[in-house]
C-alpha cells in the first residue's frame, strides 16, 4: 500500500489494488457486533452487508427510501433512487436490485428494516438522521443521513475499508464468474454504470489475475 493525495487534496487515503476480503469483511462485522446501543449496531450491520451485496453508491444508499425494501417470491427487492445531472437538472430514474433470502447477508438488513417499522412514527428512510437535544437521541423520522455519514459508519467498523471500495468488490464478483467481454456490460448493469467503458475498466482490472492462472502475459 501506498499514501496518495485524492482528487480534491483534502484527504489522504491508502491506495490499494486487493477490494475487500473475506476476514475483513467478517472482522468488520464482528466489530459492529460489539456496539451496545441497538440501533446503532443493527445499522452498522446493516449498511456493510447492503454495500457488499449491492455496491451502491454511498449517497444512493443515504437517500434510500424504507419503503423500497420488499420481500417478494423469495427475494428482497430494493430499489434505489439514481441521480443523473444534465445540464444543471437532476433527473431521477429507479433501479432495483434483488437479493436472495436464502444469502446470509440478506438478514440483518431485513432484522434492521424491521426494527426501524416498529419506531412511531415510522422513519421515512433507511438511514434515518439523528440528532441530539440536550443529551437525549432522537430520530428524524423525515430526514436521511449523509453520504459521508455512510462512509463515516463503514470506517468505524474498519480502518482499511470504505463505501467505494465495497462497489469494486461486487464488480471483482462478477468478472470472477464471467471473466469474457461480457462481463464488462453486466457489471455496467449490476453497478449501474451510465459509461460502459467503466466495466471495461474494471474488466480490465480483475481479469489480470485470471489471465495469469491460465499460462498468458
Amino acid at each position: 500500500m501506498k499514501i496518495m493525495t485524492n482528487v480534491r487534496g483534502s484527504k489522504l487515503r491508502e491506495e490499494r489494488q486487493t477490494v475487500v476480503t473475506e476476514d475483513e469483511f467478517s472482522e468488520a462485522m464482528q466489530k459492529v457486533q460489539q456496539i451496545e446501543n441497538e440501533f446503532l449496531r443493527l445499522r452498522a450491520h446493516a449498511v456493510l452487508c447492503l454495500l457488499r451485496l449491492t455496491g451502491k453508491r454511498r449517497g444512493e444508499i443515504a437517500m434510500l427510501p424504507l419503503g423500497n425494501f420488499k420481500v417478494e417470491e423469495g427475494f428482497l427487492n430494493i430499489t434505489f433512487i439514481l441521480e443523473k445531472k444534465r445540464k444543471g437538472n437532476v433527473l431521477q430514474k429507479l433501479s432495483t436490485k434483488s437479493i436472495p433470502l436464502t444469502d446470509p447477508l440478506t438478514k440483518p438488513i431485513l432484522e434492521y428494516v424491521e426494527y426501524l417499522r416498529g419506531f412511531k412514527p415510522m422513519p421515512q428512510f433507511f438511514l434515518p438522521r439523528l440528532k441530539s437535544v440536550f443529551g437525549f437521541t432522537l430520530l428524524l423520522a423525515k430526514e436521511h443521513i449523509s453520504g459521508r455519514q455512510v462512509f463515516n459508519i463503514v470506517r468505524s467498523a474498519s480502518e482499511t475499508l470504505w463505501p467505494h471500495l465495497f462497489r469494486e468488490t461486487v464488480a471483482s464478483d462478477v468478472i470472477k464468474q464471467d471473466n469474457s467481454i461480457i462481463a464488462a456490460f453486466k457489471v455496467q448493469r449490476r453497478l449501474d454504470l451510465e459509461d460502459i467503458k467503466t466495466g471495461f475498466n474494471y474488466l480490465r482490472r480483475f481479469s489480470a489475475d485470471v489471465i495469469k492462472r491460465e499460462g498468458f502475459t
